[in-house]
């Protein structure tokens, strides 16, 4: 855990560093897609990227991602059928309902690869390592309990796709996912002085599809 602690620091620090030494080539990234965490109902994520360009291939960026996904417990009160016998509707009722939010902020590594002079399509491939924070809420409406969790951790994710030049500046992409971590709370110990505390795992696979842009400073407008 100390090892991830430094390893995030050094990471921002490094890219501060970057950031400082070349303003000339700023990058951002915007993206979309979904994901499956291994103790969450599927979501969709919205992300986003800043940071500075390396090289001809390399970036390193600052990326903060929000996910949420939904599950609803229901059951089917009654249905309501016209004189041909077809159902037209059905009345449902709720009896649990589960909200997942995650946000994630990272620092990232970045490679892209033109497959060859003659083709727009490069090769993406990234490494990302930060915090996750997690919010779980939950409404159980039979046993009248509303009430909400929150667990945070380190994680890191790696992504891997292809792109597709669209202009002198941006490129489109979609990249297949994968992200580790493990979040906790209410670390104690018990009865028996072991130690205890409430886990989610949010690792799991996903998507995600948008747009990078490249030389474009989008805040110097306004």
């Amino acid at each position: 855990m100390n090892r991830l602690i430094w390893v995030s620091i050094l990471l921002l620090a490094v890219g501060t560093s970057v950031f400082a030494q070349n303003r000339s080539v700023p990058y951002y990234e915007f993206k979309f897609g979904g994901f499956t965490p291994q103790d969450a109902d599927f979501g969709n994520i919205l992300g986003i990227s800043f940071g500075r360009k390396l090289d001809d291939r390399l970036y390193m960026a600052g990326e903060f991602n929000y996910f949420k996904s939904s599950y609803r417990k229901q059951s089917t009160v009654a249905d309501y059928v016209d004189t041909l016998g077809t159902i037209r509707f059905r009345e449902v009722q709720t009896e649990l309902e589960f909200n997942t939010r995650i946000f994630f902020v990272m620092g990232k590594l970045d490679y892209e690869l033109r497959l060859s002079e003659q083709t727009p399509l490069f090769f993406r491939a990234s490494g990302g390592l930060g915090f996750e924070f997690i919010w779980n809420d939950e409404n159980n409406y039979l046993e009248d309990i509303e009430r909400s969790r929150f667990f945070w951790g380190f994680g890191y994710k790696l992504s891997g796709g292809l792109g597709l030049k669209i202009s002198r500046t941006g490129l489109l992409f979609i990249d297949g996912i994968y992200n580790n971590a493990t979040a906790s709370r209410n670390k104690e110990r018990n009865e028996q002085g072991l130690p205890t505390a409430q886990v989610i795992d949010v690792s799991g696979f996903g998507f995600q599809v948008g747009v990078n842009l490249v030389g474009l400073n989008i805040f110097s407008v306004f």
